[in-house]
């Protein structure tokens, strides 16, 4: 389980503090510290009990005067194992009963966590699933370095589930590509919004658009790399590439998304170690508190909508 930080509100910005039934949650959080996916520079795996550690020094507020009005259920952490498979089948078991239960935040960890998720996700879902990933790599490679669950495939293993669609996934931020992933690309129509589109049009309008097309999707799932930020303003991670998006326009992204039914979010491949001054980590916070504020929106409007106190 998550430990309160003494030194500040208490994990997640104190939100976990009147959480006293473990039923009545609207956000559940678990950490994922597995990182033996990596093609190179390893630390991700730090990132849980980092994030943890700090995330009582920021305010339950967002810039927009909101004040969050959330309960988060902290799960802690899934006992990892060096073995891929043997940790893809805990994140499975431990996750079954809480995806669609609530919303669900996982925090890897290397990309590669999301794999289970995103099989799970399909087993569990009625209807139709979309996912909107951030990443500056495309992870559609079908095997990297001879695994094909390296953190370079997770979204080549969606597309591995039959009612996860190439038409239904959007990549944002992205900007490095391969050769194989690119003609991937090309073959499937897949979405890209790479930053060069992104700083022409504002993230606003981007926002607009991928609301445009996803309104319909029954179930969408948010994937969030933080090395879609540019190493500027998240450093600790293991392949930064220049060119990125600000954390400001992640964070206009996320509140422009509001309209659509994302049931699930990760965000995963923050390495502490390779941080500075705990950049990367509190810009981790910063989009978390972001994620959270969705969250709240959505719930006041139901219980607008209802008339009456409860979760949604």
């Amino acid at each position: 389980m998550g430990v309160d930080n003494k030194e500040g509100r208490g994990i997640w910005a104190g939100l976990t503090l009147a959480n006293t039934d473990e039923r009545l949650h609207d956000v559940a959080i678990v950490g994922v510290p597995y990182d033996n996916s990596v093609c190179c520079r390893r630390g991700a795996a730090l990132a849980p009990k980092r994030i943890r550690e700090i995330s009582g020094f920021v305010p339950p507020v967002l810039d927009t005067g909101e004040v969050l009005e959330l309960l988060v259920k902290d799960f802690g952490d899934i006992q990892v194992d060096p073995l891929f498979n043997t940790t893809f089948q805990r994140i499975d078991e431990c996750l079954s009963d809480k995806l669609l239960k609530s919303f669900l935040l996982t925090i890897g960890g290397d990309h590669s966590v999301s794999i289970p998720i995103f099989n799970l996700l399909s087993k569990l879902s009625r209807g139709s699933i979309g996912i909107i990933y951030l990443d500056a790599h495309t992870d559609l490679s079908d095997t990297f370095d001879g695994s094909p669950f390296s953190h370079a495939c997770p979204l080549r293993r969606a597309l591995d589930n039959q009612n996860i669609r190439p038409e239904n996934i959007l990549l944002v931020g992205t900007r490095s590509f391969e050769i194989e992933p690119l003609r991937f690309i090309e073959k499937h129509s897949i979405k890209t919004y790479t930053p060069d589109m992104i700083m022409e049009r504002g993230m606003k309008d981007v926002a607009r658009e991928v609301v445009r097309r996803f309104e319909g999707i029954d179930n969408i799932y948010l994937s969030i790399d933080i090395d879609v930020l540019d190493p500027a303003y998240a450093p600790g991670t293991g392949i930064p590439e220049a060119g990125g998006i600000s954390t400001l326009d992640l964070v206009t992204f996320i509140r422009g998304l509001d309209r659509l039914n994302i049931v699930a979010a990760d965000l995963v491949e923050v390495s502490p170690p390779l941080d500075v001054n705990d950049i990367t980590s509190f810009a981790a916070l910063r989009i978390i508190k972001e994620i959270f504020g969705m969250v709240h929106r959505k719930k006041v409007l139901s219980m607008n909508k209802r008339g009456g106190d409860g979760l949604w």
